[in-house]
C-alpha cells in the first residue's frame, strides 16, 4: 500500500468511527425513542378503546407480591421451592407464571447484599402487567382442561427437587393426571395421563405454550447475543427470529419430528421441549390484545384418538432459567435435546467461541476465579500464537530498522513519486524485507481474540463477577472517571445526555490507552506527518470507545497488550532494534541513542 494510500485510510477510518458515533447517537437514538413513544401510545390507545367497548377489559397493573399473596390465601397457588428457583404455580391452567432465579440478583448490590426480594423475576403474572408465562395444556375434546380450567391438587407440600406435584383434572368422563417435577437446575418435567372414561371415542392433541408481554426493552436489539424466538426444528435446523421482527409481523410455522423452542433475552431463557420422537408443529408470533401486545412462542402435538377406556401418556419439559452453558449442555447430553447449548449466541466463529469457553471454564474450575481464569486464557493464546507472532515482529523489527533509509528515498525522490517506489522496491528486494509479512501473520490472530471477545460477552459467567479492587462486575464499564477524580468529587460525568458514557473514563480505559500508545512505540513509525498524526490520536479515541465496553473485556485487552509488549520488545532487542522505551530511558539517563550516535 503506497504512503498516499495509507494516509488516505486512516483518514477514511477515523472519520468513518466519527460518522457511525454520530449516526448512532444523532439518529438511531432518536429514531429508537420515537418508536418506542408511539408503541406505549398505541399500547395506550389499546387499552382506552377495551375500557369503552365490550371487549374483555385488562386486568389491572398489581405489584407481584400482591397478586401471589391473594392466591395463595386462596388456595389457587402451589409453592415451589428448589435449589436454583423458587415461586408459585397458578393452578387456574396449571399456569407457571411466577418464578425467580436464585442466585441471580437485578443489580450487583443486590447479590452482594443477597436481597431476595431483588432476584431476577423470569415469569411474572400477567396481571403485573409484564406477563410472562408459559402452559401445558390438551386441545381437542371439549372435556379436556383448558387456561381457564380449576386443577386440584393431589399431593402435599411445595414442588421441591424431592417432591412432585400432583395435580388432577376431571369433566365429562376425561381424567387427566399431572405431574410436576423440577430437578436441581432450571428443568421442570409434565407428564400428563389422560384416561377417556366416557362412552365416546375422543380426539386429542397436547399443546404447549410461551407467552410474554410487548415491552419497550424487548424490542431493543441487544448487540452480540440471541433475543427473541430461538427454535429447534427437528436434529439440526435452527431459527432465530428477534423481538423485533416479530412485532413487525415476521413469525414462525414449522412442522418436524423432535426440537424445542423459546423465548430469550441474552442471559434469561424460557422454552418449551416435546417428547422428541414425536412430530410436533412449531409457531411463533406476536398478537395485539386489550391490553397491548402479546409475544406468542409453542407447539402443537400430533392428533391421536382415545376409544372408551384408553389411556394415553404424554411427557413434555419446560426450561425456565439462565442460560449456563455447562446446565444447558448436560440438558443436552442427558435428555437428548438438539442443540439446547446454541441458545447461546455463539456467532460465525461458534468452532473457536465453544473451545475458548471450554478452556475458559476449565481454569475457572482450577482457580475458582473467574478473573483469574481469564488472565490464564489470556496467556495460552498468546503463548499459542507466539511463533507465529515472532515471525511478524521480526519482520516489524526490520521494517523499523530500514525506516531511516525509507525516509531518506522519499525526501530524495519527493518530485518523482514513480522513481520513490521503484527505490524502495529494490531496498526491500536487497534486504529482503516484506511490509506484508509484518501483517499477514497476525490475521488468524485476530479472528481468535475476537471470538474470546464473543465468549466474554454472550455467556453468562461474567456477569456480576468482581475483578480484584473496585471492579465488582466485569459485565459492566469501569465505574471510575478521570472527570470526577475518580470519585473524590461529587459529579457524576455518565448523567450528562449523550455523551455522558463517554467521559466516564476509568482507571482500566485509562490503561488501554497507556498501553496501545506503548505498543505504537514499538512499532515502525509513520513517515507521514498526517498519518503520523492520525497514528498518535489512535490510542485517545479507543480510550474513549473502550471506556463503554465492560470492565472485563477492557481488562481481557489490557493484559492481552502487555503480553504483546514484553514479547515484541524482547524480540525487536534480539534484532538489535533500538525501541522509543530505549530512547526514552537514554535521555532520562543522560546515554545516547542510536540516531544520536
Amino acid at each position: 500500500m503506497e504512503q498516499e494510500d495509507q494516509r488516505n485510510f486512516l483518514i477514511a477510518l477515523v472519520l468513518m468511527g466519527v460518522m457511525m458515533f454520530a449516526y448512532y447517537n444523532f439518529v438511531i437514538g432518536p429514531q429508537e425513542q420515537a418508536q418506542r413513544a408511539q408503541r406505549a401510545a398505541q399500547i395506550e390507545a389499546s387499552q382506552q378503546a377495551a375500557a369503552s367497548g365490550p371487549a374483555t377489559l385488562p386486568a389491572p397493573t398489581l405489584e407481584r407480591s400482591q397478586i401471589v399473596g391473594t392466591d395463595a390465601a386462596s388456595g389457587r397457588r402451589i409453592a415451589i421451592d428448589a435449589e436454583r428457583v423458587d415461586g408459585t404455580i397458578l393452578l387456574t391452567g396449571a399456569r407457571l407464571d411466577d418464578l425467580r432465579l436464585r442466585q441471580h440478583f437485578e443489580t450487583v448490590d443486590d447479590k452482594i447484599a443477597n436481597n431476595r426480594d431483588k432476584e431476577v423475576q423470569l415469569l411474572t403474572p400477567d396481571a403485573t402487567g409484564e406477563g410472562f408465562h408459559v402452559v401445558v395444556n390438551w386441545t381437542g375434546a371439549s372435556a379436556l382442561p383448558d387456561e381457564f380450567s380449576n386443577w386440584t391438587q393431589t399431593s402435599t407440600g411445595p414442588l421441591t427437587e424431592t417432591n412432585p406435584l400432583t395435580l388432577s383434572f376431571e369433566r365429562d368422563g376425561v381424567k387427566v393426571e399431572r405431574r410436576i417435577e423440577i430437578d436441581a437446575d432450571y428443568m421442570f418435567t409434565v407428564s400428563d395421563t389422560v384416561t377417556n372414561n366416557g362412552g365416546a371415542p375422543i380426539t386429542i392433541q397436547p399443546v404447549a405454550a410461551i407467552r410474554q408481554a410487548v415491552l419497550p426493552g424487548l424490542l431493543k436489539a441487544e448487540p452480540n447475543a440471541r433475543t427473541g424466538v430461538f427454535g429447534v426444528y427437528g436434529p439440526s435446523t435452527f431459527e432465530t427470529l428477534s423481538y423485533k421482527r416479530l412485532s413487525e409481523g415476521k413469525g414462525v410455522a414449522q412442522s418436524t419430528t423432535g426440537g424445542w423452542i423459546g423465548l430469550t433475552t441474552k442471559y434469561w431463557m424460557a422454552a418449551v421441549i416435546p417428547d422428541q420422537t414425536d412430530p410436533v408443529s412449531f409457531s411463533a408470533s406476536m398478537r395485539q390484545t386489550a391490553a397491548g401486545g402479546l409475544f406468542l412462542a409453542g407447539y402443537t402435538g400430533a392428533q391421536r384418538t382415545l376409544a372408551p377406556g384408553e389411556t394415553t401418556t404424554e411427557v413434555n419439559h419446560v426450561f425456565a432459567g439462565a442460560k449456563r452453558v455447562a446446565t444447558l449442555e448436560r440438558y443436552k447430553n442427558e435428555l437428548g435435546i438438539p442443540r439446547f447449548d446454541d441458545a447461546v449466541d455463539w456467532g460465525i466463529f461458534w468452532f473457536l467461541t465453544k473451545p475458548l469457553f471450554w478452556l475458559l471454564s476449565l481454569f475457572q474450575g482450577w482457580f475458582g476465579n473467574f478473573a483469574l481464569a481469564l488472565l490464564a486464557v489470556t496467556v495460552v493464546v498468546k503463548t499459542l500464537f507466539f511463533p507465529i507472532q515472532f515471525k511478524a515482529y521480526e519482520a516489524m523489527s526490520k521494517m523499523r530498522k530500514l525506516a531511516p533509509e525509507m525516509k531518506a528515498i522519499q525526501e530524495r525522490f519527493a518530485a518523482d513519486k514513480q522513481r520513490q517506489q521503484q527505490e524502495i522496491m529494490k531496498m526491500y528486494q536487497r534486504e529482503k524485507a516484506n511490509p506484508l509479512s509484518g501483517c499477514l501473520p497476525l490475521v488468524p490472530q485476530m479472528f481468535v481474540f475476537y471470538a474470546l471477545y464473543k465468549t466474554l460477552i454472550v455467556t453468562l459467567e461474567m456477569r456480576h463477577t468482581p475483578f480484584f479492587g473496585w471492579i465488582r462486575d466485569m459485565s459492566a464499564p469501569d465505574p471510575t472517571t478521570i472527570f470526577n477524580l475518580f470519585g473524590l468529587l461529587p459529579f457524576n460525568p455518565g448523567a450528562i445526555p449523550v455523551i455522558g458514557a463517554f467521559l466516564m473514563i476509568g482507571v482500566w480505559p485509562l490503561l488501554y490507552g497507556a498501553t496501545m500508545w506503548a505498543l505504537q512505540g514499538l512499532s515502525p513509525p509513520p513517515t507521514d506527518p498526517t498519518q503520523k498524526a492520525i497514528m498518535q490520536w489512535l490510542p485517545v479515541i479507543f480510550l474513549f470507545l473502550f471506556a463503554t465496553f465492560a470492565s472485563g473485556l477492557v481488562i481481557y485487552w489490557v493484559w492481552s497488550n502487555v503480553i504483546t509488549i514484553a514479547q515484541q520488545y524482547i524480540i525487536m532487542r534480539r534484532q538489535g532494534v533500538e525501541t522509543e522505551f530505549d530512547k526514552f530511558l537514554k535521555k532520562r539517563l543522560g546515554g545516547k541513542t542510536e540516531a544520536e550516535t
